[in-house]
């Protein structure tokens, strides 16, 4: 039976026929029973699209053309798909029809039996053990305070190279594959830029940071040395390291969280103001008070991470195969896998099923997945690949592997189709009880 919900003023602006509701009236308990129903513990996450000022679409999300730039984004088009997050983004966009950021831009939201959205947090917070286990919740407590996903899983897609920047204190994770790149070659000259030359000094680099805004280009990327990215497998990009990526559709994981410093005033998207280079710093990583402040900047710098000369060596993530997802008709692979920065940080599981094929799927670990083709089930949900979407329809493509569907031995996965059923899964920290990739012990 359907719970009894109050539904908030607030839309999502992707979809503003559904009715967001309010998680916090008391309802969110029997709305989760009602989710866990309906698809045997699988939750259906919707596409959350953003738009960032500083970037061009590469248009390669799969939407419909006149989707890209919505009306009210002024002007701003769409690059991202956010598919598991649980805290507010920072664009810096405001949706004209309310002259505010759009409402909770970037936040996963469940599709209720009756058809309205709920936020996955109000879910997580309903009851964090049947959504994320004890063991994620347990970990999600002790770094952030609260039951919360503590991973994000997300699509960036922009025309050119986005500008150089770095995390004060968020890692990431990059899976750039042939399924959101049709037609790329692999010796097509794709390249990230990553960290600086070993022969660059603190004298240089500080005034590379003093020409921001004040000339034609401060030359960030001239001191950058550029790593061609491989499609199908994965790399890892510590914090604290500055990094331009690829003008290639990219699958990105990330701690929960959403910081940056852009340290570049000058892309083939325009020009990036000293004050918006500091936009999204966080209080907590780099005060208020020393933005613009370049010699603190470099002062906080560090060197060493930015040019250890086995950087691609120690962060390329060649694909593996993963013996313990396999079956017949089908292929397991690991693109993100191994420990950086001391501990078994996240990593990337990507499945193909065969036509036809079935395989019982039940990790240690709930876990988001996304479609990168064909068709299939996974548990009771239906997933099928989409091409030309149209902002503010729905459609089935990612969905959220809870505690409870895995405490009932997992879930069956089927292939319904005639083409490959391709899913990829982005598992949080510490969900393997032995690290992927690593020797037994």
């Amino acid at each position: 039976m359907a719970a009894s919900t109050s539904i908030l003023a607030e839309k999502l602006h992707e979809y503003p026929q559904q009715g967001v509701i309010d998680g916090t009236a008391g309802s969110a308990g029997s709305v989760l029973d009602d989710c866990l129903n309906q698809h045997d513990g699988v939750l259906q996450l919707l596409h959350r699209y953003a738009g960032r000022t500083f970037c061009t679409p590469g248009k390669r999300l799969r939407l419909a053309e006149q989707s890209y730039y919505p009306d009210y984004m002024n002007g701003t088009g769409l690059d991202e798909i956010w598919m598991c997050c649980t805290v507010p983004i920072v664009t810096g966009v405001i949706d004209t029809r309310t002259q505010k950021a759009p409402f909770r831009e970037g936040e996963a939201h469940v599709l209720t039996p009756t058809g309205q959205v709920i936020s996955l947090q109000d879910l997580i917070e309903a009851n964090p053990t049947a959504v994320m286990g004890a063991k994620v919740t347990a970990f999600a407590k002790s770094v952030f305070g609260r039951a919360t996903w503590p991973i994000v899983s997300k699509k960036f897609d922009n025309l050119n190279p986005i500008p150089d920047h770095l995390h004060w204190s968020k890692w990431e994770v990059y899976d750039i594959n042939s399924f959101d790149n049709p037609g790329v070659s692999a010796s097509h000259y794709y390249t990230t830029a990553m960290g600086l030359y070993s022969f660059v000094t603190r004298d240089q680099f500080l005034a590379c940071m003093k020409r921001f805004g004040r000339g034609e280009y401060n030359g960030i990327r001239h001191l950058a040395p550029h790593v061609m990215m491989q499609l199908d497998h994965g790399f890892v990009m510590p914090n604290g390291v500055l990094h331009s990526p690829t003008n290639l559709c990219t699958h990105e994981l990330h701690v929960t969280m959403d910081e940056h410093f852009l340290a570049e005033d000058l892309t083939l998207d325009g020009r990036i103001g000293a004050a918006d280079a500091f936009y999204a710093c966080r209080e907590e990583d780099y005060p208020r008070a020393r933005h613009e402040d370049w010699d603190y900047l470099v002062e906080k710098f560090d060197f060493a991470a930015n040019q250890d000369p086995e950087f691609v060596l120690k962060n390329s993530r060649p694909a593996i195969v993963a013996d313990e997802f396999a079956a017949e008709g089908v292929d397991a692979k690991w693109i993100v896998y191994g420990d950086f920065l001391g501990d078994q940080k996240c990593s990337i599981l990507r499945l193909t099923l065969q036509a036809g094929a079935v395989t019982n799927f039940c990790p240690e670990s709930p876990t988001l997945f996304h479609t990168n083709g064909g068709s299939g089930r996974v548990g009771k949900l239906e997933v099928r690949y989409h091409h030309g979407m149209v902002l503010g329809q729905i459609y089935s493509e990612i969905g959220f592997i809870t505690a409870a569907a895995l405490a009932k031995g997992g879930v069956e996965i089927r292939n319904t189709g005639n083409e490959p059923l391709v899913l990829t899964f982005d598992f949080p920290q510490h969900a393997h009880s032995r690290t992927p990739g690593t020797a037994a012990n």
